[in-house]
C-alpha cells in the first residue's frame, strides 16, 4: 500500500483512544443519571453541549492544521482530551459535569479534521478506501471499548473510574504515536493559503445532510439506548450499556473491510442501503415488545450506521482541495457534530415532553431516529442521478 503504514497506525491509535474517551459517558449514562439526579431532558442537554463544543472547535483546529505538521499538532488535542477526561472525575454537580465534559471536547475536536485529513493526504488514490476503513474501524473499536468499559466499570467501581482510565489511555496514546512517527515530518506550505469556506461548502455540499443525520443517529443511539433498555425492559446499568456497545461491533467489522465492500457493491450503493437499514432498526427499537428483538435489530441492521462514516469520509476527501483538507474536514464534519447536538436536544426535549405517557419517554427518541434516517435514505436516492455509481468508487459529477 502506498504511503507510510506508521502514519496509518499512529492515526488509528489516536482514533481509538479519542472515540473511547468521548463515548465512555454514554456507556454509563444511566449511572450518571442516578448520581446527579437528572432526566431525559438533561441527557439531551449534556450530550448536545458535548457535540456542539466539538463542532465549533473542530472548525478552528481544522483550519489551523493545514499550516502545521499534523504529527505534532494532533498530539496537542489528544493530550487536552486526556487531561479533560481526568478532570471530569472531580465533578460534584450536574453543571460542573457539563462544563468539564465541554472542556474535554475541545481536545476531542482535533482528531477528525487533523487525523483524517492526514490519512487522506498520505494515502490518496486507490488505497484511500482501505485506509479510511482501517482507521475508521479503530475508531469504532474505541467506541465499543469506551461504552463497555463505562458501563461495566461504573457499575462495579463507581462512575469516576472510566473517566480516569480513558484519560490515562489518551496520554499513553500520545507517547506511542509520537514514537511511531519519530523523525518523520510532513511538509508544511511556506505560503499562507486563505481558506475559502464558501468554496469548501460548494465542493462538499452534497454530503452535509447525510453527515448531519448520521451524527444525530449516533448521538441518540448511544445516549438514549441504555435508558431505553433499562426503563422499558428492566436491564441493569451494566447490561444496558454493554448491549448498546455491542451494537457497534458488526459495524466496526464491516468498516474494517470497507475497501472490499466498496469495491464489491459500490461506495454509493453501500451508503444508501446503510441509511435504509438504520431506519428499519430504529423503528424496531421503538415498537418491539421484547428486548431480544430490539437488540437483534440494533446489532444487525442498526450497525450499518458505522459503514456510512468511511464512505462519507472518502467522498469528502475526493471532493475537497488536497492542500486544505484539514480545513475542509474540520468544517464539513462540524455539520456532523451539529447534527448530533441538534438531534440530542430534540430527542431529549421530545422524551421529556412525553415522559408520563406509557413507554414513550424511552421510545420517542427512536421514533425520531427512524424518521430522520428514512429522510436521509430518500435524499440519497434522489442524489444518485448526480453521481457516477459503479463498482469503483463513484465521483461527483459536474453540477448544474
Amino acid at each position: 500500500m502506498p504511503g507510510d503504514r506508521r502514519v496509518l497506525l499512529a492515526n488509528s491509535i489516536y482514533h481509538l483512544t479519542n472515540d473511547g474517551a468521548v463515548t465512555v459517558m454514554a456507556g454509563q449514562i444511566t449511572v450518571l443519571r442516578n448520581e446527579f439526579e437528572f432526566g431525559s431532558f438533561e441527557i439531551g442537554l449534556l450530550t448536545g453541549i458535548a457535540f456542539l463544543v466539538t463542532a465549533v472547535f473542530q472548525v478552528v483546529s481544522g483550519a489551523l492544521s493545514d499550516r502545521r505538521d499534523p504529527s505534532r499538532f494532533l498530539s496537542y488535542g489528544i493530550v487536552l482530551l486526556g487531561i479533560g477526561s481526568l478532570l471530569i472525575a472531580a465533578s460534584t454537580t450536574f453543571a460542573m459535569l457539563a462544563a468539564l465534559v465541554a472542556l474535554s471536547r475541545i481536545g476531542a475536536s482535533f482528531y477528525h479534521p487533523v487525523g483524517i485529513a492526514w490519512v487522506g493526504r498520505e494515502f490518496a488514490g486507490e488505497p484511500l478506501d482501505r485506509s479510511m476503513g482501517f482507521q475508521s474501524a479503530f475508531g469504532d473499536s474505541g467506541v465499543i471499548l469506551g461504552m463497555m468499559s463505562g458501563a461495566i466499570l461504573a457499575a462495579a467501581y463507581g462512575w469516576t473510574s472510566p473517566f480516569l482510565l480513558w484519560g490515562a489511555l489518551n496520554l499513553a496514546a500520545v507517547a506511542v504515536a509520537l514514537a511511531l512517527v519519530r523523525g518523520r515530518t510532513v511538509p508544511v506550505p511556506e505560503t499562507f493559503v486563505r481558506v475559502d469556506y464558501r468554496a469548501i461548502l460548494r465542493d462538499v455540499r452534497l454530503w452535509i445532510f447525510p453527515l448531519g443525520l448520521g451524527g444525530a443517529a449516533f448521538a441518540i443511539f448511544t445516549s438514549f439506548g441504555p435508558p431505553l433498555l433499562k426503563d422499558k425492559f428492566g436491564l441493569g446499568d451494566a447490561e444496558a450499556g454493554v448491549s448498546i456497545a455491542l451494537w457497534i461491533l458488526a459495524g466496526a467489522l464491516v468498516a474494517f473491510f470497507f475497501g472490499r465492500v466498496s469495491k464489491r457493491f459500490g461506495r454509493f450503493r453501500t451508503l444508501v442501503a446503510s441509511y435504509g437499514f438504520l431506519a428499519v432498526a430504529s423503528l424496531v427499537g421503538a415498537v418491539a415488545a421484547h428486548p431480544a428483538f430490539v437488540l437483534a435489530a440494533f446489532w444487525t441492521l442498526g450497525s450499518a450506521l458505522f459503514v456510512t462514516y468511511p464512505a462519507l469520509f472518502s467522498f469528502v476527501s475526493e471532493s475537497s482541495q488536497r492542500r486544505l483538507q484539514g480545513a475542509a474536514f474540520g468544517f464539513i464534519f462540524a455539520f456532523q457534530l451539529l447534527g448530533g447536538a441538534l438531534g440530542s436536544f430534540a430527542a431529549g426535549a421530545l422524551a421529556g415532553a412525553v415522559a408520563g405517557i406509557g413507554d414513550l419517554g424511552a421510545t420517542a427518541p427512536f421514533y425520531f431516529v427512524a424518521a430522520i434516517t428514512a429522510l436521509g435514505f430518500g435524499y440519497l436516492l434522489l442524489l444518485q442521478g448526480r453521481l457516477r455509481n459503479g463498482r469503483e468508487a463513484p465521483a461527483v459529477s459536474p453540477l448544474v
